[in-house]
């Protein structure tokens, strides 16, 4: 687990939180999202993840995201996210006008490609969502 691990972790918690299909990755559940554990490389640790089904899930890594929307997957780097807001114009499409019922954010990487993650609405939404800035600010600070 890389040095960052926790203090994701603890972001993710402290500004949301785990919910009915969204779980900090721990030895008690880690067998429950093993199929989703095959594509990781050898030093990379799953941390946290929202499992609607085997066509919809997101896994964020110490390294990366990865997911599936309807079946079709992605990934990408967290050290490359130079961006991260709630997916509005996707949200209000499908008629969802209150934020603490949004499930996607979108993500853009320092290739100019953007993401749309969909996770679990409330507390793990914001988790998420939350942690992904932490790390969108450590990416994009000259310092």
């Amino acid at each position: 687990m890389n040095n960052k691990s926790s203090i994701y972790i603890s972001t993710f918690k402290r500004k949301g939180g785990e919910g009915l299909k969204t779980k900090i990755i721990t030895d008690t559940n880690r067998k429950q999202y093993e199929s989703l554990f095959v594509e990781l490389g050898d030093n990379e640790n799953p941390l946290i993840v929202y499992f609607e089904n085997i066509q919809n899930w997101v896994l964020f890594t110490d390294l990366r995201i990865l997911f599936s929307n309807e079946g079709v997957d992605a990934f990408f780097n967290i050290s490359d996210i130079i961006e991260v807001t709630p997916a509005i114009e996707e949200e209000f499409k499908n008629k969802v006008m209150n934020k603490e019922e949004f499930t996607r954010l979108k993500v853009k990487t320092r290739n100019s490609d953007y993401f749309i993650c969909k996770l679990e609405p409330g507390l793990p939404y914001q988790g998420f969502y939350q942690m992904l800035h932490f790390i969108k600010t450590k990416n994009t600070d000259p310092n």
